[in-house]
């Protein structure tokens, strides 16, 4: 029995997750509301909460009682609670404990699935996905009219070590300045511009500053550039190539050279077979570097 005016005759269920709050401007008023998991012993459904007081009744595992609620059925069936809505709580009902997982899980879903930045820039428009990366660089916040509204975004370039990927973040994500951190970005959508791919922030993206993670990279080395302290590898894989820095003493271990013979020694085995445990750019062990057959 699902329609779009209030309903009168009572609803029980149970609260399985009370979720994030989302922010919107309406008519340039700022309001929020509040995404729940609710369930009766049939099914799990969403709830949409517009008044906070509300949730003063509701917290996770309450059976609750709604009156003045709306039923909405589009895409999915959801429960419109508003300040003119009764939330009472009554006796515990008992739900089957695989609906009140269905019921957390919309509260809280998981986050959209980590991809490299090389995969997501072959994502289609609109794909939800995660990312992981450092803020290379990012331009002056600037604010555009969205629906008539002032809104602050501003665009930052994410790096990892597969490619590079501009992103617009939107609003109060817009103010911190990230230049230099390593950042985990949950739920940013992909978008196209010009026919170049970026992503940008949604009203469910969360970001967060974490460790640089250890990754295998493998392939054959084709080239090299001695530094001072470090040497640059060219590590190909497939059609793929990235540009890659040890420190002069691990090659020259690795090779079981010494430093001055570096060079000849890698002009003399290259190409080579290389498997390498990085971070950024840099790599930090070396599993394998041998002459390929």
């Amino acid at each position: 029995n699902k329609g779009a005016k209030p309903y009168s005759l009572p609803l029980k269920l149970k609260v399985c997750a009370i979720g994030t709050t989302q922010k919107y401007v309406t008519d340039g008023e700022k309001k929020e509301y509040t995404v729940v998991g609710l369930a009766d012993t049939t099914d799990a459904i969403k709830g949409m909460v517009y008044d906070s007081s509300k949730l003063n009744n509701m917290q996770a595992s309450a059976t609750i009682i709604l009156m003045n609620y709306i039923f909405k059925n589009e895409n999915e069936g959801t429960v419109v609670i508003t300040k003119t809505t009764k939330v009472l709580k009554t006796a515990q009902m008992d739900v089957p404990e695989h609906l009140i997982e269905k019921g957390a899980a919309i509260a809280n879903p998981p986050p959209a699935a980590t991809l490299a930045l090389r995969d997501v820039k072959r994502s289609p428009v609109k794909t939800l996905v995660s990312v992981k990366g450092r803020i290379i660089s990012e331009d002056m916040a600037k604010t555009v009219k969205v629906r008539g509204q002032d809104v602050t975004v501003k665009t930052v370039s994410l790096k990892d070590n597969t490619d590079t990927i501009k992103v617009s973040l939107w609003r109060d994500l817009a103010e911190p300045s990230f230049v230099g951190k390593f950042l985990q970005m949950t739920n940013v959508v992909v978008t196209a511009f010009n026919d170049e791919i970026s992503i940008s922030s949604t009203s469910k993206t969360d970001l967060k500053e974490c460790d640089v993670p250890m990754t295998v990279v493998k392939g054959s080395a084709i080239g090299f550039e001695m530094k001072e302290l470090t040497v640059s590898i060219l590590l190909c894989n497939g059609d793929e190539f990235q540009e890659l820095e040890a420190p002069v003493q691990m090659i020259a271990d690795t090779l079981s050279c010494q430093l001055e013979d570096i060079e000849e020694n890698l002009q003399n085995r290259i190409p080579m077979k290389c498997v390498f445990k990085i971070k950024d750019t840099t790599i930090h062990i070396i599993d394998q570097m041998e002459k390929e057959d």
